[in-house]
């Protein structure tokens, strides 16, 4: 696993000439077109449902330094005494995690083309994870993660990459990020918009990605942002991971 600081960087357009019009005719053209793209773009990328088929919402507060539309991801957290049947929580304990001895409480992800279940017992840390494609035997998981917690926390992100994809058939990869102390929003970059996530019960966030998945080479990048309760940039960072024993 590594974790790069990823600066803003600077561009200077080089020098041109143009001929036949006026410079300030041109200048409104330009913010015209950038301003028709702009808007096709969102339309055309910004996910309108997650993947449980509920509306894609916006954050509640403005999440500094991102440029793409924002979507917020749904967290649910349960006490393990209150977890009720058919929930994700009890899919997962009678499924990959059904070797756990959860105790606290349990965080239950979804987001657009991701749901994942983490969960604690006096092992370390489990998860389950899901995605819209397909997968071997049509199970209810494409994939999990256990990690050895110590001194209360993971040596790795414990990337997943092994069975799940995207609706139309790309890898994804899941992986824990335990955010900095006053995080409240984790950003992951996806393509054309940006999934924002919740820190939740004191335990690692679960994230997803459908970029940066090399599935030959067994690893995966995300691009990260972390923020605070309201919206302020405190760190952007690249994690690269890769799957461990």
């Amino acid at each position: 696993m590594s974790v790069v600081p990823v600066g803003a960087g600077e561009h200077t357009p080089g020098p041109g000439r143009v001929f036949g019009l006026h410079s300030s005719f041109l200048l409104l053209v330009a913010v015209a077109l950038g301003a028709i793209g702009a808007a096709c773009s969102t339309d055309d990328v910004s996910p309108k449902t997650l993947m449980d088929g509920s509306g894609a919402s916006a954050p509640p507060v403005e999440i500094e330094g991102v440029s793409t539309p924002a979507v917020l991801t749904k967290v649910r957290v349960v006490a393990v005494a209150a977890i009720e049947p058919g929930s994700l929580a009890a899919k997962c304990l009678r499924g990959r995690a059904r070797d756990a001895h959860p105790t606290g409480r349990v965080v239950e992800r979804i987001g657009v083309a991701s749901a994942t279940v983490t969960l604690r017992d006096m092992s370390g840390l489990h998860g389950c994870d899901d995605s819209p494609g397909r997968r071997e035997e049509d199970r209810r998981w494409c994939g999990s993660s256990f990690g050895r917690l110590y001194g209360g926390h993971l040596r790795d992100p414990r990337l997943d990459i092994a069975g799940c994809s995207t609706a139309d058939g790309r890898p994804m990869g899941f992986a824990w990020v335990e955010v900095t102390r006053g995080a409240r929003y984790l950003v992951v970059e996806q393509p054309g918009y940006a999934e924002v996530y919740e820190a939740a019960a004191g335990l690692p966030v679960r994230i997803s990605t459908t970029t940066g998945v090399r599935v030959e080479g067994s690893r995966a990048s995300f691009d990260i942002s972390e923020h605070d309760a309201h919206g302020r940039l405190l760190r952007r960072y690249q994690l690269t991971a890769v799957p461990t024993g």
